[in-house]
């Protein structure tokens, strides 16, 4: 079973999504005006489509590949809003409160994916993925030889 950290995380970050959906209908008629329909469909399509991915497998399968993308996604994420908030260019109003709580609600839900229990859990699934293997003349104590077969 998931440990409450893993399953919290993922609410919070489909959470988040939902913002970002939010944030793309909100400045919908701007990026139609940049790119044209097509581009912003398609941009909004597969910024929520690889979130949604990587953050299913995150949670749902233990992927600890998909933890790292999702590490490096928040600090994006994170770093852009930091660059917003350090030159003075967060949006005033509705859309620069969506923006705040959206990076909150990464930034918690990704933290939530480190905690104790989380962590155990991630590493029990990779040990079950990814088992040592030993042949029955090797002394199970012994260190792995990794240049053995290669």
């Amino acid at each position: 079973m998931r440990p409450a950290s893993v399953r919290s995380a993922e609410w919070l970050y489909l959470a988040s999504i939902l913002l970002t959906i939010m944030l793309a209908a909100l400045g919908w008629d701007q990026a139609v005006e940049v790119g044209g329909v097509g581009v912003a469909f398609g941009i909004n399509a597969v910024i929520v489509g690889f979130s949604l991915m990587v953050l299913l497998l995150t949670t749902r399968r233990g992927s600890t590949a998909a933890l790292w993308v999702l590490v490096v996604l928040t600090a994006l994420n994170l770093i852009g809003y930091l660059w917003q908030v350090w030159n003075a260019a967060l949006a005033s109003g509705l859309f620069g409160v969506v923006t705040s709580a959206q990076t909150a609600l990464t930034l918690v839900a990704t933290v939530l994916l480190f905690r104790p229990r989380a962590r155990a859990w991630f590493q029990r699934l990779h040990a079950l993925r990814h088992p040592a293997t030993v042949d029955e003349d090797d002394d199970p104590d012994a260190p792995l030889d990794l240049g053995k077969g290669a």
